[in-house]
């Protein structure tokens, strides 16, 4: 995937990653660390979406890092520090937010479009698991970002910025009139 392609926060939450994976001791970098950094990003989407779904971001924070406290750490002689690797998996889930950005018709792959991707993966994997423990259907989650994005594309490397732009700024004339 072309990194160019990435929006700022799917960048960021990239390389958040990717020190997320060596903090926790791990040599790989996968799907798990993404979904955490999704969901702890300042001002982030995620966080948003979830709890329009009436999803608390904290809880499936704190099963993502029992699941990555899971997992092996590599420490002692022949650990290369700050050395990763990125598994297949990882390849495969960014082919497939490239594909969700796609079939949106964005053009450049966003937070959302991440999420899809795990989504995606229902059970064959613990941020599938996780997404499917907590309700969080491809078909629940799309409905809220169409809510959310209206009929905006992702068409610059920072989009979220305009999510909601009316709701934050904006101001409801019947809920001004009801008052």
């Amino acid at each position: 995937m072309d990194m160019d392609r990435l929006t700022h926060k799917s960048q960021e939450a990239v390389q958040a990653a990717q020190t997320r994976a060596l903090r926790f001791g791990h040599q790989e970098v996968d799907g798990e660390h993404l979904l955490l950094c999704l969901l702890e990003q300042a001002d982030g989407i995620l966080p948003s979406l979830l709890g329009k779904l009436s999803v608390q971001a904290a809880a499936m924070v704190q099963a993502l890092e029992a699941e990555l406290n899971r997992k092996p750490r590599v420490s002692g002689s022949g650990y290369e520090q700050g050395k990763f690797y990125v598994t297949p998996r990882w390849q495969k889930l960014m082919a497939n937010a490239e594909e969700e950005a796609d079939h949106l018709k964005d053009d450049f792959v966003s937070v959302e479009h991440l999420a899809l991707a795990m989504i995606r993966e229902e059970e064959s994997t613990a941020a599938g698991r996780i997404f499917k423990q907590f309700q969080v259907t491809r078909e629940r989650f799309l409905g809220v970002l169409s809510q959310m994005r209206g009929h905006q594309r992702v068409t610059s490397p920072t989009p979220e910025g305009a999510y909601e732009a009316l709701a934050k700024y904006g101001t409801d004339l019947v809920a001004q009139a009801r008052k």
